[in-house]
């Protein structure tokens, strides 16, 4: 069964939350109750009347939506903050330090926002923006365990030995007369260029994910710095489309999106991913 989207999550939290909120859980029994009983049935199909009409009402009540949403939204954030705590213990430190300054940037952020009063200033990250958040963090998250993969990976690699190999095979190509065997001991040098250059580009992968998770931190250390600068002269933006967050968000979430595309491709090609 394929996994439900985001709006179907959200239509399912609300239907949950509405039908076991104690009104609805009384009209409903009440309703089960007088209804198999033929003296009460009208007075039980009245309740489960009752109980259909707040469902719905409850269903279609933009409140109810937006009250599963941030449910839904701060379950997310503890379950990649759990995440997050299970992966520190194997993640090296630069990596575990970096993802920590991320999380600590982003709530500092949330909590700049939240607590800069009413309009478009504290609405700005609700909801869209909070969810972005959120992705990015996951992905975020998605990088380190590629780059814990690729250490470990690496880690078996023994590139001296492969790089003695292929000297030998060159002086062996250098040596040889028969033009048979020479084609021979050119293949297998091939081969071993090409080990050589997989391993030199899963260390540029390694490189490029450092490089990703800094340019994230240091983002995200910029952005608190801007928003800290703009609500202290009370000149923070009106429109939601003009705050530096927002651009932000959007230029950091395709740039680690890309970077996660490219390296699922590459290191599946190479049987590491």
């Amino acid at each position: 069964m394929p996994p439900l989207s985001s709006r179907d999550q959200l239509l399912k939290r609300v239907v949950v939350r509405a039908a076991t909120s104690p009104l609805s859980l009384f009209l409903g029994t009440t309703g089960l109750l007088l209804v198999a009983s033929p003296p009460t049935m009208l007075f039980g199909l009245a309740a489960l009347g009752l109980e259909a009409a707040w469902l719905w009402s409850r269903i279609r009540d933009p409140h109810s939506a937006e009250v599963c949403g941030e449910e839904m939204q701060r379950s997310r954030w503890r379950d990649l903050i759990t995440r997050l705590e299970d992966l520190t213990g194997v993640l090296d430190r630069d990596t575990a330090a970096a993802l920590a300054r991320i999380v600590e940037s982003q709530e500092r952020l949330l909590g700049l926002y939240a607590g800069s009063g009413t309009g478009a200033a504290s609405t700005a990250l609700v909801p869209h923006s909070r969810t972005d958040l959120t992705i990015l963090l996951q992905r975020c998250l998605s990088l380190a365990e590629k780059k814990h993969r690729l250490q470990a990976y690496m880690s078996t690699l023994h590139t001296t030995e492969v790089q003695r190999e292929a000297t030998q095979l060159q002086s062996r190509v250098e040596r040889t007369h028969d033009p048979v065997t020479r084609q021979l001991y050119e293949q297998a040098l091939e081969q071993k260029r090409q080990e050589l250059e997989n391993y030199v580009q899963l260390q540029q992968a390694i490189e490029r994910i450092d490089g990703q998770l800094a340019a994230v931190q240091c983002t995200f250390d910029n952005m608190l710095s801007k928003v800290v600068r703009m609500q202290s002269v009370h000149a923070l933006a009106t429109d939601a489309a003009a705050d530096p967050v927002v651009s932000e968000l959007n230029r950091l979430a395709s740039g680690v999106a890309a970077l996660e595309a490219s390296l699922d491709e590459a290191l599946t090609a190479r049987g590491v991913a």
